[in-house]
């Protein structure tokens, strides 16, 4: 008895930058209704975002609003995947967060096991293609004092995200 099996992948980097440029718009309109990121801020880290997908190396990213005392109030979290075939994408939207002064509006990545299995070579020289100054963070991700609604689906050719909103 033998088994094979094959896997193809039905999206290109293209379909990757097209579900980034989603998420990016998210973040233009979080910022804007925040008031916390200038849009040259937010062309870096979507930048950025694309970079890391489109090399494998995201799992998921987050943006999280925290207030003045430092307490998140707002999040939005995007989770890959790489069989989304069956998702159905939307246009991007449910960006009004609260203007918030002297709060902080934070991107949030969670790197991928092929990013992991980089040496430490290879992570420095890839760092050096990012327009943003990437730092370890300690973030909840689970967002504990916050509560998880599904929101949509960014896909494009079985390549996408699924974005949960926290509030």
């Amino acid at each position: 008895m033998s088994y094979s099996e094959s896997l193809t992948e039905t999206y290109s980097v293209a379909d990757i930058g097209k579900v980034i440029d989603c998420v990016a718009a998210d973040l233009d309109m979080n910022s804007q209704s925040t008031g916390l990121l200038t849009r040259d801020q937010v062309k870096n880290y979507a930048a950025d975002v694309k970079a890391l997908a489109q090399k494998g190396y995201l799992v998921e990213a987050n943006i999280v609003l925290y207030d003045a005392s430092g307490k998140p109030i707002h999040a939005a979290k995007y989770e890959v995947s790489t069989d989304a075939s069956t998702l159905t994408a939307q246009r991007p939207g449910n960006n009004r967060w609260p203007r918030t002064p002297s709060g902080q509006l934070n991107i949030v990545v969670q790197y991928s096991q092929k990013w992991r299995n980089l040496t430490d070579t290879q992570r420095a020289a890839f760092k050096q293609t990012l327009s943003t100054g990437w730092t370890t963070s300690n973030t909840d991700l689970s967002f504990p004092t916050l509560t998880r609604s599904a929101d949509r689906n960014y896909v494009s050719n079985g390549w996408g995200v699924t974005k949960s909103v926290y509030a």
